[in-house]
């Protein structure tokens, strides 16, 4: 019996790992798909600290030539908003910018690798929106359309659009019954 005993404790791992596997090989064979997909997309997978990385490690260099020429502009950095109490009205909300930024493959040309951007508002309480009247966005000269304005509160005056490269965005916030708009400042980086 001494004999099996090793025997026996080099087979419990195999063993509980092809019981799991079996178990919850639906769910395992969705993971698979998925990361398999996004490798074949032009993503990198890292998982953990073990290191295991698949597909792309650092940034694609782009083959062709810049889409639209221009230099990434400098841009001052806005002075900082006055402190909100909740009894002062007047004075002005407490507003950022936020972004997403997600890989689409599809929309890639000349080798630049295109990301879809959403843009949008976020305040510090849900009534800072409520006083905002409109956004207008200022994005890198190089795009179709720079300055584009959002009116539509109900998505947090979302603006979406596609880039292949990181810039600074500018947006001016116009407060309702306000005289001079807020200017916001984000790097988009993806």
């Amino acid at each position: 019996m001494k004999d099996w005993i090793p025997f026996l404790q080099a087979l419990i791992w195999p063993s509980v790992v092809l019981t799991l596997t079996l178990t919850f090989r639906a769910g395992l064979g969705r993971l698979i798909e998925a990361i398999n997909s996004r490798v074949e997309r032009g993503d990198s997978f890292e998982a953990g600290a073990s290191g295991i990385k698949l597909g792309p490690s650092s940034p694609q260099t782009p083959t062709g030539a810049e889409p639209q020429p221009g230099a990434q502009p400098v841009l001052e950095v806005p002075p900082p908003l006055a402190e909100l109490t909740e009894d002062s009205t007047n004075a002005a909300p407490r507003v950022h910018l936020v972004h997403t930024a997600h890989r689409d493959s599809a929309l890639d040309k000349s080798g630049y690798r295109y990301f879809r951007l959403r843009i949008a508002l976020e305040g510090d309480r849900d009534s800072d929106l409520d006083r905002v009247a409109k956004v207008v966005y200022h994005l890198h000269p190089t795009f179709r359309d720079p300055n584009r304005t959002v009116t539509n509160r109900s998505t947090s005056f979302e603006l979406t659009t596609a880039a292949w490269g990181n810039f600074n965005l500018t947006a001016d916030v116009y407060v309702k019954g306000g005289a001079e708009p807020i200017r916001l400042e984000r790097y988009l980086d993806f």
